[in-house]
């Protein structure tokens, strides 16, 4: 009986234990199957995470390329933009050319070889800032080409203005063969500062391997100068030769002083006209004078004086001009240093503060002569003709190293415009009171033969003619 509850106990204890290695099993199994979910969903992610890295590769190359054909893009029509400035640069440096072999064309007629030479040394830094410019762009064709442009702009528009104030200035020129050699050494420095515009377009530089560009920039920048010295030795021989003339390049004075000085002494004769005309206005009347008479003087001082206050405005504004131009360019230098760099500038500011002062000492004097009855109304009208072309030239000197729109120089415009207007408006007058004489005097060719009328036309186009020559 013991035995058989042993045995008893014996099979419950193996029961348990099968029961406990099924359970087990089932239990591994139920384990198996999630760990091998698990690592199902695992091998998917991967395989996802593979795909979206695969994708992120692509989308990153594919923006990458995207990028770089929209930078490729930019370039070439930054390129193009670029092309067609210089193609215009060249179009200007040609209709230059144009005008000066134009035989209709005869320039600036104000023109004077000091304002030449000013506008040579501003062509002469307008084409080293180009080929500056031009050898740090080609450096890096992709970067900013602003530099470029500007002083492509600047160097065509120096040429075109050089060309024209050339055309003018040859009537200073003894002999055609002097014009000539004027002429055709500005048709061959606006030839090869052309070049500039055409050699750096983009086509002309693609046929050329990178290490050969700059060459070719600096080689024609090279051409240029010599052109501009070759044509400044041409232009100096114009220069009015004059004891009173100094040169600011050889010198031993303090440049700056000089230059306050002439226009200190612009200003100084432009008050001594002024005071000169009001004491002619002051004098009694002659009692012998017609009412027509008066007339004619009082327009004439009235119209006079309105000129010289203009002018006087004018020096004022040129001086302070010219002191805005020496502070914006000289840098650290000194206000000599710099007069001594822009000699010809320096030169041809003098020269022209000088001419407005002379000119409006030549309106009083001739005021003077009309009045006196010594000289004619003829006289008046030139003389202040003479003003104005002077006070053309104390702009345009002002106007070569002046800042764009700067309040100086516009202040400068307006004076000289002031100027201007006061002239015609004494030309008109004078030209008036000129008109109710000649209408007292005048002949009735009506009541000519045609013999007597064309004998009279031949007397007078003979006068003409010696006339011209004369002038």
């Amino acid at each position: 009986r013991l035995l058989d509850d042993k045995l008893r106990d014996t099979d419950a204890a193996r029961k348990r234990y099968d029961d406990l290695c099924a359970e087990h099993d089932h239990l591994r199994q139920t384990k198996d199957d999630e760990i091998a979910v698990l690592q199902a969903g695992m091998d998917q992610s991967i395989v996802a995470m593979a795909k979206l890295r695969s994708q992120a590769d692509g989308s990153a190359g594919d923006l990458q390329r995207r990028l770089d054909d929209m930078r490729r893009e930019h370039a070439r029509k930054l390129r193009l933009i670029l092309d067609s400035i210089l193609r215009s640069c060249a179009e200007t440096a040609d209709e230059a050319v144009f005008a000066l072999a134009d035989p209709s064309n005869a320039g600036r007629s104000t023109a004077t070889a000091e304002h030449v030479l000013a506008t040579i040394e501003q062509v002469h830094d307008s084409g080293n800032a180009l080929a500056a410019s031009f050898a740090g762009y080609l450096a890096n064709p992709d970067g900013d080409q602003t530099q470029v442009i500007s002083a492509a702009v600047g160097l065509s528009n120096g040429l075109e203005h050089l060309l024209g104030n050339i055309k003018g200035v040859v009537r200073l020129a003894s002999g055609e063969d002097a014009v000539e050699r004027i002429v055709k050494a500005a048709r061959q420095t606006a030839l090869v500062g052309r070049q500039f515009f055409t050699k750096g377009q983009s086509g002309a530089m693609e046929r050329l391997l990178a290490a050969e560009r700059p060459g070719v920039i600096l080689d024609t920048n090279r051409e240029l100068q010599q052109s501009l010295g070759t044509l400044t030795a041409l232009a100096e021989g114009l220069v009015p030769k004059d004891a009173s003339r100094v040169s600011v390049a050889t010198t031993n004075e303090d440049v700056s002083d000089l230059v306050e000085r002439e226009m200190l002494n612009a200003a100084r004769a432009i008050d001594e006209a002024a005071a000169r005309l009001q004491a002619l206005a002051n004098q009694p009347r002659d009692a012998s004078l017609t009412d027509h008479q008066v007339q004619v003087h009082d327009a004439i001082l009235d119209s006079s004086m309105a000129m010289t206050n203009a002018i006087a405005q004018l020096i004022r504004a040129a001086t302070a001009s010219q002191q805005e131009i020496v502070a914006q360019g000289r840098g650290s230098s000194s206000k000599a240093a710099f007069y001594k760099k822009n000699n010809r500038w320096t030169e041809g500011l003098i020269s022209a503060a000088k001419a407005v002062a002379v000119a409006t000492n030549m309106l009083v004097e001739t005021a003077d002569g009309v009045i006196k009855g010594t000289l004619s109304i003829e006289h008046l009208v030139v003389a202040a003709r003479e003003v104005s072309a002077a006070t053309v030239q104390l702009v345009a000197a002002s106007r070569v190293k002046s800042q764009l729109y700067s309040k100086t120089q516009e202040r400068l415009e307006l004076a000289a415009k002031a100027v201007t207007e006061a002239s015609a408006h004494l030309v008109r007058a004078t030209q008036r009171l000129s008109e109710k004489e000649e209408h007292a005097k005048q002949e009735d060719f009506d009541q000519m033969s045609n013999l007597e009328f064309k004998s009279k036309e031949m007397d007078q186009q003979v006068m003409i003619l010696k006339l011209e020559k004369d002038l």
